[in-house]
């Protein structure tokens, strides 16, 4: 009888064990099926991030405001520097993550390597170097290095854009059509390096039978590509420098010379680009130049971002509530 009643209790005990996970699980996916059906049915938000370099730090300090505030975001999409510091996030990168590969400048680094001016002067002898082998695309540098910092930050150097929890894309220009792409799948390592080559300092890079540059060479400011993936509200963070007059006297330098002639490029290629935003964020970035090793450079763009997201608040928060979207004031 004792042995009867054993081998009822432990015939219960492991119905009870194999039943209790699929009930569980199961109340698991009622809940996330409700989650995403709330989030499917609520309107949606993306964030368009432009591209300028060290001045891309001032996203960080964006995106910690909008997180902490618990502005939510369904899309984002980002050009250089905008789409480094997106996608990283999408990616699950810690924020602070990401802004010391900055400010330590390892991330500068891979733009400004040592012996550079070599590397230039030896330039109309590549052909030479090259003789009887398959010559690189042309580039000052490989870009490799780059590859290598954003691949350290990924828990999952191999992960792809696709798999990513919130849907991102980078912008790039194929040199083979001269216009610019969406870039939406494959490594997301290798759409980010795209988006971020500047080109003839770093070698185009080739993903699909294409061969792509920094997008901001024709879309600096994605907005419009926000607004096509169907978000209801738009955020776009512009990162230009402002153009207030300089003496003569700075442009002694090859590297202010480029950095004049860049911002006056990404200015102009901005202007138009912002209309299409419900809210355009501008932080304040004066006389900070693209490419720069200088930590007091990246935590004043930091700071920038955090001080003009701040500033936007209010006009973010009452067109979410036009839009339906309502969040918890902190």
């Amino acid at each position: 009888m004792k042995d009867i009643s054993k081998a009822l209790l432990s015939a219960m005990l492991i119905t009870s064990l194999l039943t209790l996970p699929s009930t569980a699980a199961a109340e698991l996916s009622s809940k996330d099926s409700i989650a995403l059906a709330a989030r499917a049915a609520r309107p949606k938000i993306a964030l368009a991030l432009g591209g300028g370099g060290v001045r891309g730090a001032a996203h960080i300090g964006v995106l910690r405001v909008l997180l902490k505030e618990g502005i939510p975001f369904d899309y984002v999409v980002g050009n250089s520097m905008g789409a480094v510091v997106g996608g990283l996030h999408c990616a699950g990168v810690p924020l602070d993550k990401v802004q010391s590969v900055l400010s330590d400048g390892s991330l500068v680094s891979a733009y400004l390597p040592h012996f550079l001016w070599c590397r230039i002067l030896v330039g109309p002898f590549r052909d030479v170097f090259y003789l009887g082998r398959k010559k690189p695309y042309a580039g000052l540098v490989s870009g490799e290095k780059l590859k290598r910092v954003i691949d350290k930050l990924l828990v999952n150097p191999d992960i792809k854009v696709e798999d990513l929890k919130t849907p991102f894309s980078s912008i790039a220009v194929s040199l083979l059509d001269g216009q610019a792409h969406v870039l939406s799948d494959g490594r997301l390592d290798d759409i980010l390096r795209a988006s971020a080559t500047i080109p003839l300092l770093l070698r185009p890079v080739p993903i699909d039978g294409n061969l792509y540059v920094d997008g901001g060479i024709r879309n600096n400011l994605p907005t419009g590509e926000a607004r096509r993936s169907g978000a209801d509200v738009v955020i776009s963070v512009e990162i230009d420098n402002d153009m207030k007059p300089v003496p003569a006297e700075q442009f002694t330098s090859f590297r202010t010379v480029f950095d004049r002639v860049m911002n006056a490029t990404l200015e102009q290629l901005d202007e138009d680009k912002v209309h299409g935003a419900d809210i355009v964020i501008r932080p304040e970035l004066v006389n900070i130049p693209i490419l720069s090793k200088d930590r007091r450079y990246v935590d004043e763009a930091v700071r920038a971002g955090e001080t003009a997201a701040l500033k936007a608040l209010p006009r973010i928060r009452e067109r979410l509530h036009q839009s339906g979207i309502g969040i918890s004031v902190n």
